[in-house]
């Protein structure tokens, strides 16, 4: 995706940036190139769904945003394509779904495909300096000195050699991550504010989909004092273009990276992960050609951070590559709202899972491709959390509702929830004849996207990352062509079958070619040899030709259904033969720690002389010991 120019373009662009008429150069069409090219500042921050006074939150004190909003427009349907920072920042950063890039688990460095790029290359090429203040997080190889004039805690427009040069700046605000709503991150953040201001824990509304108990509203009211502060510095950056007299020539957006850094919002799919708040102020001279509401308006379309890329490029009159997953919903060529979001989520810090979803105005598919697995995996960072900790202790002591103590078990393969009458999702529906047809469109959807996107995440990512190197292409390149797409369509059926619980024969998965198809169907088998779904008998002969498969990712699928089934000696086997195959593949180690650990301590106790020996990085370490406790 090169951005197509003509000659007259490019001339434009030179005699501009030389003669230094910054205003003018590169821009689409005369309206803008009468006014000036905008600034652009992105105000970001982060784990926060819309809990603003201008989203009717009562408890909120947030004169600066709500004021911004009076300003501006508000955004009623803004989602994030993934609930946690770093997948849902290459999404923004590339305007691309990262499933479609191998790039949608949580920290992973990805090599981008020939030709893609990220969006504020395009800017400074056509005369803009760009600065970013200071996260990146991008899950992505990048040299950043290519993306930004310059990314740093001291980024800022003011350092921009010419006045007359517009800028897009980048400041991220961190004050309001899931780490700080711990009681320890909260009172570092909150040491300057008045006592007698601090939330009350009777002062705020706790959802359903949580106990109502103190020790989560105390997680809310800590929130709301973390969202307050945030409100003052948002306050200090508007105030510095005020100061600056550049008001009336920056177009200011603030958003949040997605929903609330809570138990089964921030990571996940539904509302409760993926809305987020959003609001744009556009200056006066540019409001016709932003085609923008009017100053206090809400604008029910729905849109995904994905756009939000594009949108800039178009405010600032650049021509969008082609291939893009966003677009702008303002400027020139602005959508009129998606019909369908989509979300997705894969590996977790050190635990997989693979989940997409599709949501309408009216209702949200989840397809669950690793039911066995329960919402609330146990993933060592979030477990810090207060709400989660009550959670987990009310689901032992048998203190929850029905519809909160499902989190805690395996799930269905498929899930539909109607937002009108469940906003939090609550509700699953997907028996219900009367949707039937709902479903059927949604679960097509789902089909369809995964399908256009190419999601190559359908690949365990042990196997993803040693296919790509062993085949020398990026693992966006993975599914590329005709015969791509077949055996992509191939994989999605295999891993539906095995979310369904669906029989396969020895002598079928004897003849199947692929890998990747071979460990969905051993994995289904595995998984559900747990719950006693499946008969241990009956599969023994299928897991034993599994254990010597040449893919050292569908052994140790084969070693887990081999522990469930009670032989431990021969699981631990094959465990240590692909600890010695990894050599110091980081990835692989951890899918054999991974192994081990979600197959019970007595395999653990087999293997644990081994992997004490190893040294797999972060998520390795994680898994041993949560294997230890």
């Amino acid at each position: 995706g090169v951005m197509r120019m003509g000659w007259r373009w490019l001339l434009v662009v030179v005699l501009g940036v030389n003669a230094g008429v910054w205003s003018v150069g590169a821009v689409a069409g005369e309206p803008l190139a009468a006014v000036g090219r905008p600034n652009i500042v992105w105000i970001s921050c982060e784990d926060i769904s819309p809990l603003l006074g201008c989203y009717g939150v009562t408890s909120a004190r947030t004169p600066r945003l709500d004021r911004l909003a009076a300003e501006g427009v508000l955004w009623t349907h803004a989602f994030a394509c993934h609930g946690v920072c770093a997948p849902s920042r290459t999404g923004i950063i590339t305007a691309r779904h990262p499933i479609s890039l191998g790039a949608n688990h949580m920290r992973s460095r990805v090599t981008l495909p020939a030709g893609v790029r990220l969006f504020p290359e395009l800017l400074r090429e056509s005369g803009y300096y760009c600065t970013n203040n200071s996260k990146t997080d991008y899950n992505v190889v990048r040299d950043l000195k290519v993306v930004w004039d310059e990314s740093s805690g001291k980024a800022h427009w003011r350092n921009r050699r010419k006045s007359e040069q517009p800028f897009f700046a980048v400041f991220n605000l961190t004050m309001t991550h899931e780490s700080k709503v711990w009681p320890e991150g909260w009172r570092e953040v909150v040491r300057g504010l008045e006592p007698t201001t601090l939330t009350r824990t009777d002062a705020v509304t706790v959802p359903p989909l949580y106990p109502d108990t103190e020790v989560v509203r105390g997680d809310f009211a800590r929130l709301t004092d973390l969202i307050a502060v945030m409100d003052r510095e948002v306050g200090r950056l508007l105030d510095e273009l005020d100061s600056a007299g550049l008001a009336d020539d920056t177009i200011v957006m603030f958003w949040s990276d997605h929903g609330n850094g809570l138990p089964r919002a921030k990571r996940w799919v539904y509302d409760s992960g993926l809305q987020v708040p959003l609001i744009v102020r556009v200056p006066e001279k540019y409001r016709e050609w932003a085609g923008v509401g009017i100053a206090g308006s809400r604008d029910e379309r729905m849109v995904s951070l994905l756009d939000l890329g594009p949108t800039v490029l178009s405010l600032a009159g650049v021509s969008l590559p082609a291939g893009l997953s966003g677009q702008p919903f303002l400027g020139p060529d602005a959508h009129r709202g998606r019909r369908f979001i989509h979300g997705a989520r894969d590996r977790l810090d050190e635990r997989q899972d693979l989940v997409r979803s599709v949501r309408t105005e009216r209702y949200r598919y989840v397809r669950n491709l690793m039911p066995w697995y329960p919402a609330l995996q146990e993933v060592a960072y979030g477990e810090r959390n207060e709400t989660l900790k009550e959670w987990r202790r009310l689901g032992a002591a048998g203190g929850l509702t029905e519809q909160q103590g499902q989190w805690l078990q395996p799930r269905r393969a498929e899930e539909l929830y109607d937002l009108q009458s469940d906003p939090w999702e609550l509700q699953n529906l997907v028996d219900d004849p009367g949707l039937s047809g709902v479903l059927a469109e949604l679960r097509g959807e789902c089909d369809r996207w995964q399908l256009q996107e190419a999601d190559v995440q359908l690949l365990p990512e042990a196997m993803l990352e040693r296919e790509s190197v062993r085949l020398g292409v990026v693992r966006g390149e993975l599914f590329a062509g005709e015969s791509g797409r077949e055996r992509l369509e191939r994989v999605l059926r295999a891993a539906e079958a095995a979310a369904r619980g669906d029989g396969i024969r020895v002598s079928e998965w004897v003849q199947e070619a692929d890998a990747a198809v071979r460990w969905w169907r051993v994995e289904g088998l595995s998984r559900r040899l747990k719950s006693g779904e499946v008969v241990f008998g009956e599969v023994l002969d299928l897991l034993s030709a599994a254990a010597v498969d040449e893919d050292p990712v569908v052994r140790l699928s084969a070693a887990c259904g081999l522990a469930h089934g009670g032989q431990f000696e021969h699981a631990a086997e094959i465990c240590r033969g692909v600890l010695v195959a990894a050599g110091g593949d980081e990835i692989l180690l951890t899918a054999v720690m991974r192994t081990v650990d979600e197959s019970g301590a007595e395999l653990f106790s087999r293997c644990r002389g081994d992997l004490e020996k190893y040294s797999g990085g972060e998520y390795f370490d994680r898994l041993l010991q949560n294997a230890k406790r």
